[in-house]
């Protein structure tokens, strides 16, 4: 039996490795974004703050009341991705002056690319490996929350639908935020399903590190923190109320556990952002601000949704039917240099596949997504406390993006991803078992 497992064991972690090769062989060719050029010009901030010592720089007042030609950048963005960049670029040899300038949107790619504003080629791999090997390690840790939280042959297929996911894998591959947001994500995922297996004291802490982790990665992850967290107050309530000699000792534990959580997310997030230091809660009100002007820019110039029926559109089309966006704006299916980027990826068997990839296929997504949700909550070999972990934060985070979500573009929708791959994996499995046990009865 045990010669058994460990068999088991070198099976999973050989086809985890197989899926991190994956990951990140394909990162040298995936095609080039603008966005990539605007988060390397940002790991000046690792310059600022760590070889300049100049952290006034890196404020956000001090970015938005740059005049024309100073370093001016967007702090409504992940920090974690910005210090990695800057702390690669300065490891490889890079000058400051050496970085590449911020995209300029307005302009076409070959003005871009004459201005100094497309990263050095070895700059740019660099950045993609360490964005990609986040993702890998991502993909690692949907397997390990499967595993936990369903069964093993849900979580080796759940991290393969990951790692070969188009959108996740052109996403996560760039030089952006994805890889920390999915690795942040899948973080706080892990710690909740191990807080609510033992509820120790200290789970609590680790997972207000995790949270303030994963929204340093991308700033939006607030929102699955909240659903999470609101998941664990509410489960750590039932499991107080439930008779036996734990009650009155357990009574007290969720909301302090939560306030602890909550404070942790909170120092950890402050930690991780400088910027924010002198003035965080002016800061935070600025961001929010920013982020809804960016949002509402971006609505105006690309367009936005205008009725209910072009979200459900855009929410089959993004997370059933899976479709890779290479570029959001328009202009850039004109640029030659990018179109042969994207037949170069797209022919090289780096690109990913998924069940969806067309009407017809995405219907058959819904479908096992819809019969791993109810088998899911019909499942009885599964705990009480895992299933309703997983439908918070399956069905919070589908509700929120759904909402939410004001453009047709690709990068809202990642986080819906992970819980419709583990649910069609889990449908896939059970029919797969279902299938086994009718033939061995065939066969008797």
């Amino acid at each position: 039996m045990m010669q058994f497992k460990n068999l088991q064991a070198g099976v999973d972690v050989i086809c985890l490795a197989l899926l991190s090769f994956y990951i990140m062989g394909g990162a040298a060719i995936v095609p080039f974004h603008g966005d990539e050029s605007s988060k390397i010009y940002v790991g000046r901030d690792f310059y600022f703050l760590f070889l300049e010592g100049d952290r006034e720089k890196i404020t956000h007042q001090a970015k938005r009341s740059a005049s024309s030609g100073e370093y001016r950048a967007n702090l409504a963005s992940g920090s974690i991705s910005n210090m990695i960049y800057g702390w690669l670029a300065a490891s490889s040899g890079y000058a400051i002056t050496e970085l590449n300038d911020d995209w300029h949107w307005g302009r076409d790619y070959r003005y871009n690319l004459e201005s100094n504003r497309v990263p050095e080629a070895r700059l740019l791999r660099t950045a993609r490996l360490a964005s990609a090997a986040q993702l890998a390690v991502a993909a690692a840790l949907v397997y390990v929350f499967a595993r936990i939280t369903l069964n093993r042959p849900t979580a080796l297929l759940a991290s393969l639908l990951f790692a070969t996911h188009p959108t996740l894998l052109l996403n996560g591959r760039r030089a952006l935020q994805e890889g920390s947001h999915m690795l942040g994500t899948m973080l706080l995922l892990l710690a909740a399903a191990w807080l609510i297996r033992q509820g120790r004291w200290w789970q609590y802490a680790l997972l207000g590190a995790c949270a303030g982790l994963a929204i340093a990665a991308k700033h939006t992850s607030a929102f699955v923190v909240a659903i999470v967290f609101l998941a664990v107050y509410v489960l750590s309530v039932y499991e107080s109320l439930r008779p036996g000699d734990r009650r009155a000792r357990l009574k007290t534990r969720p909301l302090a556990g939560i306030l602890m959580a909550g404070i942790v997310t909170l120092l950890v997030f402050y930690l991780l952002n400088p910027g924010w230091w002198d003035a965080p809660l002016e800061t935070a009100r600025d961001v929010m601000s920013e982020r809804s002007e960016l949002l509402q820019r971006q609505a105006g110039v690309y367009g936005g949704y205008q009725s209910l029926g072009q979200q459900v559109k855009g929410f089959f089309r993004f997370v059933l039917i899976g479709e890779p966006q290479y570029f959001e704006d328009g202009q850039w299916a004109g640029y030659p240099e990018i179109s042969e980027q994207i037949q170069i990826y797209e022919n090289s068997g780096w690109a990913g596949a998924t069940i969806g990839g067309n009407a017809i296929a995405a219907l058959l997504m819904l479908a096992l997504v819809s019969a791993g949700i109810i088998l899911l909550l019909r499942d009885r070999d599964i705990s009480f406390q895992n299933r309703a972990l997983l439908m918070f934060w399956g069905g919070g985070t589908a509700a929120i993006v759904f909402a939410l979500t004001p453009l047709p573009w690709a990068r809202y929708y990642l986080p819906v991803l992970p819980f419709t791959l583990m649910m069609a994996a889990y449908a896939l499995t059970n029919m797969a078992q279902a299938m086994r046990t009718r033939l061995d009865l065939a066969r008797r």
